[in-house]
């Protein structure tokens, strides 16, 4: 503006000071300009050109409104002030004894003071005369009304310019626009805080008890020996013998005898060894349910899994998996109409009735329906006992097996498994054990089994490659990995195997996982179990759910790992294989995000975390925010859904320093979301 004043002051000196054509003539009157244009209210004009002497006031015309004031005479002209209620429009200036002559004077509203005050601007200015309602601030391009009291305007700024809900910061640029006219731009600036960090995976090192380590595992004692077939064996003691593959099962009376006839055998160049024992995966530690006090306890582990998303698209009907066992009660009502016809390879029939419990708190992880809920509430469940109150062995449970998958070419089985759970295993290497795998494995069926809880290395099967190996975290709060859970080279997936020696959500109750069990009489109860045995069958529900989707079988343990979510260290590791069981799909584009908020739930900003660190930009210096990260697997715009890492709240008031923080993800319930824009 000072540009054009100085222009049209040069101007107006040409004017009047121009060749003899343009020299005003001593008997007429008339006005040349008036300057500056545009100009202010408040502001000092000059009228320049050849007036009478005698004048002392000018004309103002524009719209309806007419204006008069006095004039000062100078020797160049009349000098008039602006009154400070003028309204910015295009006026017409006129000077009496001056007829018909009028110069066109531009009037601007203006800007006199701006500044942010508790999230609400405030801004001394003039232009709009008696008209307030035709005055409009316009803050970063964006054009509010705003409340006028004398000379001030008052704008409460949109959500985007005043994310504090206190204090507005950042770069505001403000014009104030009265019809088609608008002031000069005032630029207030206001000092931003930046805070960068890091994000941490669920389960650091420090959140794992004990260590895996590498073991050596005596022969189990047994009164199994396991020989080639056709090889003639030790009489003494001898009880039964049959075949399984291309193995003589021998059968003695104690496990002396049959070490006896190992000896024997061994020292006549026989290859023979034990037929190991079996262990199932749990720790032995049980607490009983009545079915009166099971709503007490909750099954906080699906939320965290996302099964229950999952559960929208498909509940696992038409999808058969066995529990390969103890057995199962048979008569347990959340069972009813999903237990097929099992078989029992301890006592030799159809009678695969659960005597221990374990089999069946497996059974219901993976189908119940009724008070708890299995991953996949409507598949069926195919029940093989392989291990009595006496134990199992592996050839046992190889025939299931085999019977499981129907390989067993003298006994069919008329529903053949597509899943098989094995919540079992051996510390010892076996190779019938591995052989009986491998054809399962060849016939098309997911094999999934507990990795152990003696906190040594995977037992076998879990350890046979091509079997989905499940080793166990606790967390309702915190994921940690329990000192109990068998981990290391050939680990897969980590589901929730529990913790009943904690009480993280402090409700009163361990950190077990409920299921279904059987009381001490052997009837149809419940019960709190942790272990490996716990978390194998939830992997084997969303297997279920996974076929029942649509998902071809040798694609099923691809798609565990791959959307499984990473724990501990980036990608695989040795603790938690590809992470922890998620029954939510990973979209392409699964992002980290990083927002701030104000007090009250207002979105300041949200950016993409990159290599797990980020940094949040224009925050407000010296006023509380909260932050929170998580995971967008299904790129759908909200963190905290169902299986998917979220923090917690972080509260911090950041200072003219740059903060440094580290902002820890757990697995979300879908409990609380967040959405990542307005």
């Amino acid at each position: 503006m000072r540009g054009r004043l100085s222009a049209a002051l040069l101007l107006s000196g040409l004017l009047i000071g121009c060749g003899d054509d343009s020299a005003p003539r001593s008997d007429t009157f008339y006005l040349t300009a008036a300057l500056p244009s545009p100009a202010l209210p408040g502001q000092e004009v000059v009228l320049y050109g050849q007036l009478p002497s005698g004048v002392r006031a000018v004309t103002l015309k524009g719209g309806d409104e007419s204006v008069t004031l006095p004039a000062e005479k100078q020797p160049d002209g009349l000098r008039v002030t602006l009154p400070d209620d003028l309204k910015a429009d295009t006026w017409q200036v006129a000077v009496a004894d001056v007829p018909d002559q009028a110069v066109t004077l531009e009037v601007l509203p203006v800007l006199t003071d701006v500044r942010l005050q508790n999230g609400v601007l405030l801004a001394s200015g003039k232009g709009w005369g008696r008209h307030p309602e035709s005055a409009v601030v316009e803050v970063n391009g964006q054009s509010v009304v705003p409340a006028v009291t004398g000379s001030t305007l008052t704008v409460k700024l949109p959500a985007t310019q005043d994310a504090s809900g206190d204090e507005s910061y950042g770069v505001f640029t403000v014009r104030l626009i009265v019809g088609e006219r608008a002031s000069d731009v005032v630029i207030l600036q206001k000092a931003a805080v930046t805070v960068r960090g890091s994000l941490v995976q669920p389960m650091t090192s420090a959140q794992r008890q004990g260590t895996f380590t590498t073991q050596s595992v005596a022969a189990s004692p047994s009164r199994r020996l396991l020989t080639p077939v056709g090889v003639a064996v030790p009489t003494a003691g001898l009880v039964d013998r049959s075949t399984v593959l291309d193995r003589q099962v021998v059968t003695y009376t104690t496990a002396a005898a049959a070490a006896a006839a190992l000896e024997n055998l061994r020292r006549q160049g026989v290859k023979v060894t034990f037929d190991q024992v079996i262990q199932v995966g749990d720790q032995g530690v049980r607490r009983t349910v009545g079915s009166s006090s099971v709503p007490a306890f909750k099954q906080w582990f699906w939320p965290k899994l996302g099964v229950q998303s999952a559960w929208t698209r498909t509940r696992g009907a038409g999808v058969t998996v066995a529990v390969v066992d103890t057995g199962v009660s048979l008569d347990h009502p959340e069972f009813r109409g999903r237990l097929l016809p099992g078989w029992d390879f301890v006592d030799g029939d159809a009678s695969p009735q659960d005597q221990s419990g374990h089999g069946t708190h497996v059974a219901g992880l993976i189908s119940a329906s009724g008070q708890v809920t299995g991953a996949a509430p409507e598949a069926r469940l195919l029940p093989v006992r392989v291990i009595g109150p006496g134990g199992g062995t592996v050839s046992d449970l190889v025939r299931g097996l085999l019977w499981a998958a129907d390989l067993d070419l003298e006994r069919p089985n008329p529903n053949p498994a597509q899943v098989i759970n094995l919540s079992l295993g051996t510390p010892e290497y076996s190779a019938l054990l591995v052989e009986a795998i491998q054809r399962v494995l060849e016939a098309g069926v997911i094999v999934i089994a507990a990795t152990g809880n003696d906190g040594g290395q995977p037992y076998s099967p879990a350890n046979i490659p091509g079997v989905v190996a499940v080793t166990s975290v606790n967390g309702p709060v915190t994921t940690y990995q329990p000192g109990y859970a068998n981990r290391g080279p050939g680990t897969r997936i980590a589901a929730y195997g529990g913790d009943m020696s904690a009480d993280q959500d402090r409700d009163g109750q361990p950190d077990g996982i409920i299921s279904t069990d059987i009381d001490p009489a052997g009837q149809p109860s419940y019960a709190l179990r942790n272990g490996t045995s716990m978390a194998a069958p939830q992997v084997s529900g969303v297997a279920a759910l996974l076929l029942a989707d649509g998902v071809p079988p040798q694609a099923v343990k691809r798609l565990l790992e791959g959307q499984a979510t990473d724990l501990g260290v980036e990608g695989m590791d040795p603790h938690t294989g590809w992470g922890l069981l998620n029954a939510q799909a990973v979209s392409a584009d699964t992002g980290v995000y990083v927002q701030a908020r104000t007090a009250a739930g207002q979105i300041i900003t949200t950016v993409r975390a990159t290599g797990g660190t980020f940094e949040l930009h224009s925050l407000p210096p010296a006023q509380p925010i909260t932050l929170v990260a998580g995971t967008d697997r299904n790129n759908n715009g909200v963190l905290g859904e169902a299986g998917e890492l979220l923090s917690a709240l972080t509260t911090l008031t950041p200072s003219q320093v740059t903060s440094a923080l580290r902002v820890p993800l757990e697995p979300a319930d879908g409990r609380t979301t967040f959405v990542l824009s307005h």
